[in-house]
């Protein structure tokens, strides 16, 4: 695992049609063991592709943006929880230590908010084309 500089992460940003100046960088810890069981019940069981862990008491927000702990940023969600950041799937499935590493913040939707779109779209949990999709909802990232 490589840690990008901020300019290689603004410029990949940029390549990505995002305005990289307004997208905030946090860091991503490790949760603890015992919260980090709970998250995931099934082996191999990715947080993004299950949203409900939020609605659960997991998280307070579901989070999403580009993990940048790689030589090319990638898409992923991760949950923000009493005022940090964590992520449950690589976190469960890294082998051996997690370490922390930036995150680029995209968007952030709040529980209720996810309960409201679970509803009317099938295309829930959100990813990065859904806030291409909804575009004019997300202009202060998206060029």
């Amino acid at each position: 695992m490589t840690q990008l500089s901020l300019e290689a992460i603004h410029q990949q940003l940029e390549e990505r049609n995002f305005i990289a100046e307004k997208v905030r960088i946090v860091t991503v810890e490790a949760m603890d063991p015992e919260v980090l069981a709970a998250c995931t019940t099934t082996e191999n069981e990715t947080f993004y592709n299950s949203y409900m862990n939020v609605i659960y008491c997991r998280g307070e927000r579901y989070v999403l943006g580009y993990r940048c702990n790689e030589a090319t940023i990638i898409d992923q969600a991760i949950i923000f929880k009493d005022g940090k950041y964590y992520d449950p799937t690589l976190q469960a499935n890294g082998e051996g230590e997690f370490s922390p590493y930036p995150f680029a913040i995209l968007a952030e939707f709040k529980v209720f908010d996810m309960m409201t779109h679970a509803k009317n779209n099938k295309d829930f949990p959100p990813d990065i084309d859904f806030l291409f999709t909804r575009k004019k909802h997300f202009k202060n990232v998206i060029r």
